[in-house]
């Protein structure tokens, strides 16, 4: 039942980025590009596996944490060429959302650092 549930609110997920196609940065919307889009399905669809298969097989549990993490942080970098593929704002907002897009990718670095970390040292100690 739990699984369905999840599965519900997966497809929830999806649906919102497919109705929904712009990502707000300052206050100012941007199209989002279909690779930006892409990945936040396949996030989508990685947490759904997670609750899945999440207490039954470690080396699987371990692909799907790393998978999100890198997917988190592909999706946080994709928005650089999403900005710059939207022909509805002027150079001048590009340049500086660009520069908001850099900043937030950069000050959320670590947090995925230490997260790929925490997943790889919890799988590594779950052989003890």
């Amino acid at each position: 039942m739990i699984i369905l549930f999840a599965g519900f609110l997966v497809f929830l997920f999806c649906m919102y980025f497919i109705k929904n196609p712009y990502f707000t940065l300052k206050n100012i919307k941007i199209k989002r590009s279909k690779a930006l889009l892409v990945t936040e399905i396949s996030l989508g669809i990685i947490i759904f596996l997670y609750f899945l298969f999440a207490g039954h097989f470690k080396t699987l549990r371990l692909l799907l944490e790393l998978s999100a993490v890198i997917s988190f942080l592909l999706e946080m970098w994709l928005r650089i060429p999403a900005i710059e593929s939207d022909f509805s704002l002027s150079s001048d907002v590009k340049t500086m959302l660009n520069h908001k897009a850099k900043k937030d990718f950069y000050s959320t670095l670590p947090i995925f650092l230490l997260l790929t970390c925490m997943v790889i040292f919890n799988y590594l100690r779950s052989f003890k």
